[in-house]
C-alpha cells in the first residue's frame, strides 16, 4: 500500500508525521485503522513528490526499485543552485477515454495512477492523463495514444470549438464542444467526417449533451505517447494544443 511506504520514508527520513501529513492536504487519521487501506488521490501524491524530490515515483506507486532516486536521475543546475530540477508527473488513470465508442466507467481520482506520466514543460497544467480509443476525433488523437487533461471546476469556463473530454454516469468520451440549439445543452462534435459509402450521412454525428448530465469535465491539452518501455511515460510532440 502506498501509505504504508510513505510512513516508512518519513521514518527512513526523520521526518515528523503529523507536519507532514498536514503539508500534502491529509491527516494522521488516513493512515490509522481501515481509513489506511484507502486509495491516496493524485493531489496528495504531487504533493508528496513536492516535499520529498528525492523520492522514487516507482517505488512509492509499485514498491519495486529503490526508495530514493539516485543522483543521476536529477538534472543540476551549477550554474545557478544545486537544487534538483522536478520535473512535472501526470497521474495516469486505469480505462480508457472513447472518441467514438460510448463507455461506461467513472474517472474516480479517488483511485490510485497505475504509474506517472512524465511530461516535460507541454503539460505543466495537466491534472490527469487517460488512454485513447476509438477514432472518431482521428486524427487530432489516435486510438491508443494518452490524453493530458486539466479539470475543468466552472462549467461556464467552457470555450466552445475547444476539446474536452466529457464523462456522465453513462460514459466518458473526447469531443469538440460547440453551442447546440438546445438551451442549458451543448452540442458534442467528432472531427472524423467520415461517412458511410451508402449516404452522405456522417459515421460519427454530433450529439447533445445537457450541461447537468455531465459529472467531470476535463479540458484535453494534446496527446502524449509512449517511447520507451518504462514506469515513466515520455511526451513526444504533442498533436493538439489548446
Amino acid at each position: 500500500m502506498i501509505k504504508k511506504r510513505i510512513i516508512q520514508v518519513l521514518e527512513n527520513k526523520g521526518i515528523p508525521k503529523e507536519v507532514f501529513y498536514k503539508k500534502i492536504g491529509m491527516t494522521s487519521a488516513s493512515f490509522r485503522g481501515k481509513a489506511s487501506e484507502t486509495p491516496i488521490n493524485s493531489i496528495a501524491i504531487e504533493n508528496i513528490l513536492s516535499e520529498i524530490p528525492d523520492l522514487n515515483i516507482n517505488w512509492l506507486l509499485t514498491g519495486n526499485g529503490s526508495m530514493i532516486k539516485s543522483d543521476s536521475n536529477f538534472i543540476k543546475n551549477p550554474s545557478e543552485t544545486n537544487y534538483r530540477e522536478e520535473k512535472k508527473l501526470i497521474p495516469l488513470y486505469d480505462g480508457v477515454a472513447t472518441a467514438g465508442t460510448q463507455e461506461t466507467a467513472m474517472l474516480d481520482q479517488t483511485h490510485e495512477p497505475v504509474e506517472m506520466i512524465d511530461a516535460g514543460d507541454w503539460f505543466r497544467d495537466a491534472t490527469a492523463a487517460m488512454r485513447v480509443h476509438g477514432d472518431s476525433m482521428y486524427p487530432e488523437y489516435k486510438s491508443g495514444s494518452i490524453a493530458a487533461l486539466r479539470e475543468v471546476q466552472n462549467k461556464r469556463l467552457v470555450v466552445y470549438g475547444q476539446d474536452y473530454l466529457i464523462e456522465t454516469t453513462e460514459y466518458r468520451v473526447i469531443k469538440r464542444l460547440q453551442k447546440s440549439d438546445l438551451p442549458q445543452n451543448w452540442l458534442a462534435c467528432s472531427v472524423n467526417e467520415e461517412k458511410y459509402e451508402s449516404s452522405s450521412r456522417l459515421i460519427h454525428e454530433p450529439f447533445d449533451v445537457h450541461i447537468d448530465d455531465v459529472k467531470r469535465l476535463y479540458q484535453v491539452l494534446g496527446n502524449v505517447k509512449r517511447n520507451q518501455s518504462s514506469t515513466v511515460i515520455h511526451a513526444g510532440k504533442p498533436l493538439k494544443r489548446t
